[in-house]
């Protein structure tokens, strides 16, 4: 590297890195506001306002015991999960064609409670760190893997149109950043011949494609004598991994610690993963690329009523307490993850529930306790009520496709059919009630205006047990 590149490289990485404190340094926590009991101010201080915004806009979720557990490792599903709500205008896979579209990941079948995140996001720009083969030469996307950091560093090179990579970055720039760093393992080449050979360590398995079974930490190889004179090579993973940990580096979207070391095996905890999204997210906005891919915005308040929905219905019953709807419907979950308590493991350690049990609410009731929305083109619902001390929840479900649900008590699942709403619970003493619709025959290619519409109603005292009989709106032949 000659003296007058070397002195652009240093004044570019000091003007970068005054950016970055500018941008990316975490916001004072606003001191009104408790996000989680567990999520220590002074502990989680470069954490805890992003925790606070991403939990009002119900992106990321806490546990039935009002804990957040920040130290707790994330998975690929989970990340993948949040990114798509925060990103709600991004999903490269469903408006992939060709070689780009992924039609299928074999381990994430359709009622896995990640397909949909996964299967519109993830697309052929995520060959590195996003999917592999597994043993058995299945294309596979392991989404209940932990994500290491170096991982998630691969992950990212790929996501919004590798714009979180630094363009001004040449070749040598990025090899002397990832020299530096004391626990990612680089290996220099002086010959092309010596390059290729090395490659050769089991990194790929067929067609270019990686081990996605494999957690290992492979060696980052370049081309050069020094890091004056490095550049990259033609391999691929190390290029990713290369270009990635020294744009976030740069960015300050993840970095090492001061003494180098970037932590390439330690798994992402909840605070981290949380800490990364905001950063990517102000980042985006920093540039004027966030409205490309998102339309939420962070500054303003979050108002659950209608989220989710094709539209607010104004038919049906609502209202706390049996009222005939002038009150607004204030019992949605504020959770957007609803899992069993004591989160579904056993002393043990063994998971000792269903994942049916488990309801990911993606849609919110509005102020008259109803969702109206269109399965086919949308995809399931998936809501919450919690009764407040309410003895008695009626459920209508009308629709004019058949459609069953899984009602979720606290943790027990209840399946009914169609035929049997509305139905009417006895919930004292119950926290919370997951629905999750189930389309009989759903096919993804249909293209109808058909609505399904689920109304709720809490009450004090017992609705008539007089049961309706559940009529189509639409007559089919």
């Amino acid at each position: 590297m000659n003296k007058m590149y070397s002195s652009w490289y240093r004044k570019l990485a000091v003007l970068m890195s005054l950016s970055v404190l500018l941008s990316l340094w975490p916001r004072p926590a606003a001191a009104e506001v408790n996000v989680f009991p567990d999520v220590d101010a002074k502990q989680y201080a470069w954490a805890v306002e992003s925790i606070r915004l991403m939990a009002n806009k119900q992106v990321l979720t806490g546990y039935p015991d009002g804990n957040f557990r920040p130290n707790k490792t994330i998975s690929k599903a989970e990340w993948t999960a949040m990114v798509y709500r925060l990103f709600d205008k991004y999903r490269p896979n469903a408006l992939a064609t060709g070689m780009q579209k992924i039609t299928y990941f074999t381990d994430v079948p359709e009622l896995h409670w990640a397909h949909k995140p996964i299967s519109e996001i993830y697309d052929g720009s995520f060959k590195i760190g996003g999917y592999g083969l597994s043993r058995d030469g299945n294309l596979a996307f392991r989404p209940d893997m932990q994500l290491t950091r170096l991982q998630l560093a691969q992950l990212l090179y790929a996501y919004f149109d590798n714009r979180l990579m630094e363009k001004r970055y040449s070749d040598n720039d990025v090899c002397s950043v990832v020299s530096e760093l004391k626990d990612v393992p680089v290996k220099m080449f002086k010959t092309e011949a010596e390059y290729q050979v090395a490659q050769a360590d089991g990194r790929y398995v067929e067609d270019g494609l990686m081990d996605v079974e494999s957690n290992d930490v492979f060696v980052t190889l370049i081309l050069g004598k020094n890091t004056g004179d490095c550049k990259l090579g033609g391999d691929e993973l190390s290029n990713v991994q290369a270009k990635a940990l020294a744009s976030l580096k740069a960015s300050g979207i993840m970095t090492p610690n001061d003494q180098g070391y970037f932590r390439p095996k330690d798994y992402v905890t909840r605070a981290e993963a949380v800490t990364i999204l905001d950063r990517v997210y102000t980042y985006l906005k920093k540039n004027g690329w966030l409205w490309d891919y998102t339309t939420v915005d962070l500054a303003l308040p979050f108002n659950p009523a209608g989220t989710g929905t094709d539209s607010g219905s104004t038919s049906g019953t609502g209202g706390l307490n049996g009222s005939s709807g002038s009150s607004s419907f204030n019992n949605n979950s504020n959770s957007n993850t609803i899992t069993p308590p004591n989160g579904g493991y056993s002393q043990d350690g063994s998971i000792n529930w269903s994942d049916k049990s488990i309801v990911r609410v993606s849609d919110y009731f509005d102020d008259k306790g109803v969702i109206v929305k269109n399965l086919q083109q949308k995809g399931e619902i998936e809501a919450a009520v919690q009764p407040k001390g309410a003895r008695y929840l009626t459920i209508t479900l009308k629709s004019d496709e058949k459609v069953d649900m899984y009602v979720i008590v606290d943790g027990r699942v209840g399946f009914v059919k169609q035929e049997e709403f509305p139905l009417t619970l006895q919930v004292s003493g119950v926290t919370t009630v997951g629905l999750r619709s189930q389309l009989r025959n759903p096919d993804k290619n249909k293209r109808t205006d058909d609505l399904t519409t689920l109304s709720v109603q809490l009450s004090d005292v017992e609705p008539s047990k007089k049961k309706e009989k559940t009529k189509s709106t639409t007559t089919k032949p």
